[in-house]
Formats: structure tokens, sequence, C-alpha cells
């Protein structure tokens, strides 16, 4: 039997749920207060439905040490309009997903509890693989190549369960990180995905001609306007508008937005009637808001509408372990009929940059470097200079000319062992391929050069950590 714990202090919702759910075989539990909850936490509920705002705590608080005591428990928050911004911090800090009150679809409330509670009762094994399928499959039919990294795994967990909610959602991050992309994501897995999603540049138009893409215009609403005009509100109705570089939008344009967003209508330019529209908005930028907001340059009306919820694209720079399965995927997709591969010294190098441009900047040297390699492998010499002097500026050198790049951010998704020795591994392929047999090389003098390093790197260990090699003997590896 599934237990449920609902915390609200409002007798009444406790009774709403009793009467709701008395007919499905479910124990219920009511507590008006945290310190109510905390008493009936002290065993285990499959779901919680916990009140945000509660007379001695608050639901973020009960919430947390719910997920630290009970983490297979599923917590679904309750919240009223003003405080959605307060859910969204909810779901990132583990609750399923939140519920604004009144509940006045009933159907829509049994579907997401038992949604909930199917989850809470299933293996999570299984119920993750499927939705690591899952996303997979929409994840490439909106070309987004998202990456292993723990920061976007979580940036697309919370946007999948925000992307039903009927609120405007802004996407920040710097140029080139993919915020379309992402937006474009999001409508897929909603339930506008079977309608159209339009996108449109805020800093790519003219004052007028935004207002008139955006609103539409009657008929002679100015020269030039010979017929009616749909504005791309009313063409993406029931559908997803993604403003890009909302941060451009002209003071203007700003006023009329911010009328949308409220009261979900719009005036054609030259028009005298409101028109109704159904449009989710996800508006991007890459410029500081709040700057421009002391700036005067922004409505902060407008931005405290944008930012009730707001996704945040990690630069390329702090999801190294990305860049190798990201350079791979441009590789085929744009060489498909000449398979080729990246050596391991490319992929060091190649991690090793800081991508300014990011995800774009990598497509544009992916396309680059292979449109210059006239072999099956991509090599340092098809690198443009600009990440191959990076590359020469970090290196440290050997004896006999044998060089070692030492990389700690490449490769993270290793083992801290295993990321060193293939790194070691790729500069010594390296030095390999470049040493001329016939001029004579000294092998002797190669190996003794070998034994040096390692002695020298046991020596630095074991001041560094005196205990790392008690169990080494009887074990046969390092551990304190």
């Amino acid at each position: 039997m599934a237990r449920i714990l609902v915390v609200d202090d409002e007798r009444e919702m406790g009774n709403f749920f009793r009467f709701f759910l008395e007919d499905k075989n479910y124990e219920i539990t009511v507590a008006e207060n945290g310190l109510q909850a905390r008493e009936a936490l002290q065993e285990y509920f499959h779901l919680v439905l916990l009140d945000l705002k509660l007379p001695d705590t608050d639901g973020i608080t009960l919430l947390k040490e719910i997920k630290a005591r009970y983490p297979t428990s599923e917590v679904l928050i309750m919240t009223g309009y003003s405080t959605v911004k307060s859910a969204v911090e909810a779901i990132q800090l583990g609750a399923y997903d939140y519920l604004e009150k009144p509940f006045d679809n009933l159907d829509a409330l049994e579907a997401i509890l038992g949604r909930a509670l199917s989850r809470a009762l299933a293996r999570r094994e299984v119920r993750e693989d499927d939705e690591l399928t899952r996303r997979k499959q929409v994840l490439k039919s909106v070309g987004f190549v998202a990456g292993k990294s723990e920061k976007m795994q979580r940036l697309l967990t919370i946007a999948e369960k925000l992307a039903d909610k009927n609120i405007t959602m802004l996407i920040r991050g710097e140029t080139g990180t993919g915020k379309e992309v992402l937006a474009r994501y999001i409508h897929a897995v909603s339930s506008r995905s079977q309608q159209d999603f339009l996108a449109i540049n805020c800093g790519a138009f003219t004052e007028a001609l935004l207002e008139s893409e955006l609103f539409g215009h009657e008929k002679g609403a100015f020269t030039g306007a010979a017929s009616q005009h749909r504005g791309i509100f009313e063409l993406a109705n029931r559908g997803t508008l993604f403003l890009d570089e909302i941060g451009d939008a002209a003071q203007a344009i700003q006023v009329k937005l911010l009328r949308v967003l409220e009261t979900g209508e719009i005036f054609r330019v030259g028009g005298e009637k409101p028109i109704r529209v159904d449009t989710r908005v996800i508006a991007a930028t890459n410029a500081p808001l709040e700057k421009l907001v002391a700036e005067k340059r922004f409505r902060e009306d407008l931005f405290y509408r944008l930012d009730v919820v707001t996704l945040e694209l990690p630069p390329l720079r702090e999801r190294r372990e990305d860049i190798h399965l990201l350079a791979e995927h441009f590789l085929k997709s744009h060489y498909e009929e000449r398979p080729l591969r990246l050596s391991s010294e490319v992929v060091a190098a190649l991690t090793r940059y800081n991508w300014p441009g990011n995800i774009r900047e990598l497509a544009n040297v992916i396309a680059q470097t292979a449109a210059v390699c006239d072999g099956p492998t991509v090599l340092m010499e098809h690198l443009p200079s600009k990440i191959t002097e990076v590359t020469e500026q970090n290196k440290g050198h050997l004896k006999n000319g044998m060089e070692i790049v030492l990389q700690p951010t490449a490769l993270s998704a290793l083992p801290p062992e295993q990321k060193w020795l293939d790194e070691v591994a790729a500069s010594l392929d390296n030095f390999i391929d470049q040493v001329d047999i016939k001029a004579g090389f000294d092998l002797p003098g190669y190996l003794d050069s070998i034994k040096e390093v390692s002695n020298e790197s046991t020596r630095k260990l074991i001041e560094k950590k005196p205990g790392c090699f008690r169990w080494a003997l009887s074990h046969g590896r390092a551990s304190e």
C-alpha cells in the first residue's frame, strides 16, 4: 500500500486529499505544521504533498530534510502563483514537481499524483534507464548534443519538469552555449510539441520592424503596409515563441511584451481590437539583465516577469568532459562520407582550450580542421594556431627531447590515475611519431629517462601523501 503524507496548515486541504484519495487504497497522513510533519517522518512515505508556506518552518527546509533522510521518497510542492519561483527552486533541490493552488483540474491532479507514486514504487534502475532512453531520443530529434556532464544532465531534468508549466522561462548563458537548442528541447518535451516553435532575435531588427514581426499589423498601418500581416505571436498560438537576445529589445517593445505576458493579449500595429493568444514564451539572453535594469535600459517589471524560472547554460569550459563527445558529433555529422578520427593529442588540445565562443566555436573549429585534413586522422598540425599555442604554453619538457603534457582537466570522466596514464601515453605516442630512426636514436638514454620520471613521480607522491603506500606491498596498489 502506498503511503502519502500531506503537509499543509490549511485543515481543509488535508480533508480534501483524504476525500479525493479515499477510494485509491492509499494510507493518508496529514500534518498541519513542520513539527507534526517531522514526527510523521519518523516513518517512510512514498509521496509527500508539501506546502511551501508553513507556520513554523518553510517547505524548502523540510524538503531538504526529507530528501536527505529518504532519497527515494517523491515530494510534490503545493504553491500559489506568488511562490512559483520558490517551487522551481524546490525542483532543483529534488522535488518531483509542483502543483498550483487551487486545483481546478482534478484529472490533471490525479494524473500527476499517479506518476509520482509510480516513480516512487518502481525500481529506480529501470526507471532511470527508461528516462535516459527517452531523453536521448528527444535530444536527437532537436539536434541537441547535451553531453554527459552532471551540470547538463541536471539542467535537462529541471527543464523537463518545467516544460508543461504555463510559465515564461528565461535561458541565460554565454554566446554559443546553445540557448535556442535548449528552448527547442523544452518545446519538444512539452504538451505543445505538436504545435509550432518559432524563434526571433530581438537584436536583429529595428524597433518598428520588430514590433510588426512580433505583433503583426493592419493594412495601411504605415507606409508599405499593403495588406494585413499576422505577427509571430499569432503564428505561434498554442505553441512556443523563442525570444533570443531579449536584452536588446527597445523600451517600447518591452512595454508591449510585458502586456502580452500579463494579459495574453496583443494589438496589431494599427489595430484597435485585442487578440487573445496562448503562446508559451521562452526568452534568452547573454546580457547581464540586472545591470541593464540598474542602468534603466531594461524594464524592472519585465525582468521580474521573466525571472520566475531561469535556466543557466554552463559555458563549455565548465563541462570539459563533454568536449570530446561534442567534437566527435560535429565530425560525424558534417563528414559522414569521409570518416575521420581525432588523435589523442588533438582530444587533449581541444579539452585544454577555453572556448570563449563555446559550442558554436567548437563546431566551426571542427569544420575548419576537417576541411584541411587529408588523411583518416585529425592531427595537431590540422588544428588552428589559437589551440596549438595553448598546448605549447602548457608543455613540460623532459630529457632527450621527450615531452609530457599534464592536463588535469582532460578526460575528467575517468578515474584520476587513468586520466594521467592516458595523457602520458598520448604524449609518448606523439614523441615516438616524431623520432627519426635513420638519424640515430639513444634508446638506452630514452629508457633511463622513463625510469627517472617514474622514480621522481613516486618520490613526490610519497612526500605529498606519506601514507599513500601503506598497503602497496600487500594489496598491489597505493592506498591511504
